[in-house]
């Protein structure tokens, strides 16, 4: 097998296929490139940037793997009553995980995922001012669509790892390392043709006036400090990585949209829940 690495969503992706589909790598990297570059919450021309920048109720032109991820995001926000919210830019600009964009101001943005109206699978419109962070579900989706990528190349086998989030396919079983929230790596678990993905906050937490903060957001818009770490398996890697923030949120919430997303939370010893 051969394995290929790039910077890309914040983090190493690393393609793995057999030898003799190398020259179908370049192609799955490219697609992971451009959902990068569109949903980014950083550069000030992506499509996040332009709903940001656009005033409230104004329909906005956004490329259609934008559209789609904006889409399971609603779905994942109405299955969880709100707590899967991609409007939570708000916080975590306030927080500093998130930097403050040019010429916007965080405690403007109101708006939650209930004021994003989907206009059709090019246009979205915002009717409230907000600031749409996808890095609870995008990482997923562009795994999944370097997947089809890879498959649509006629690739029989491998997998794509983005930072932890990752899906194989093929008949391969393999061996995959689960670290835990202070980076060690305690548990592997052996997988063939699904998605895992996993999620804590032990070791990226900061305090901002006396109170801690981290980059999971909870009910009533407050962060979540959890000791351990959330995994999810699913058949996509989006569904995965959403559903890690549910289960960091709400594990009986989470528990409730398993069956629905074909996922299942990992149970895992050191795991626990802290307000």
């Amino acid at each position: 097998m051969l394995t290929r690495c790039k910077p890309l969503l914040g983090t190493l992706v690393e393609i793995t296929v057999p030898e003799a589909a190398a020259g179908a790598v370049d192609g799955a990297f490219a697609v992971i490139a451009t959902i990068h570059a569109r949903m980014s919450f950083h550069a000030d021309d992506s499509d996040l940037a332009l709903l940001r920048k656009a005033h409230p109720g104004m329909t906005v032109e956004v490329a259609p793997e934008t559209v789609e991820v904006l889409r399971i995001a609603l779905d994942f926000y109405r299955d969880s009553n709100g707590l899967f919210d991609v409007t939570i830019g708000r916080e975590l600009v306030r927080s500093g995980f998130l930097p403050q964009p040019e010429g916007s101001i965080w405690s403007r943005h109101q708006g939650t995922s209930a004021d994003i109206e989907i206009v059709d699978d090019y246009r979205v419109r915002c009717h409230k001012p907000m600031l749409i962070d996808l890095g609870g579900i995008a990482k997923g989706f562009a795994v999944d669509q370097a997947i089809e990528a890879l498959q649509a190349a006629s690739v029989t086998e491998g997998l794509v790892n983005a930072g932890g989030d990752l899906r194989m396919f093929g008949v391969r079983k393999w061996t995959v390392g689960l670290r835990d929230g202070d980076g060690a790596v305690r548990t592997s678990i052996a997988l063939a043709d699904c998605a895992i993905a996993s999620s804590s906050n032990f070791g990226n937490r900061r305090k901002r006036f006396g109170r801690l903060q981290t980059p999971h957001i909870g009910a009533d818009r407050l962060p979540i400090a959890i000791p351990g770490r959330v995994s999810v398996i699913s058949e996509r890697c989006v569904f995965a990585d959403a559903l890690t923030k549910v289960a960091i949120a709400a594990p009986d919430a989470a528990e409730g949209m398993m069956k629905h997303y074909a996922g299942k939370i990992l149970a895992e010893p050191c795991m626990g829940w802290a307000a």
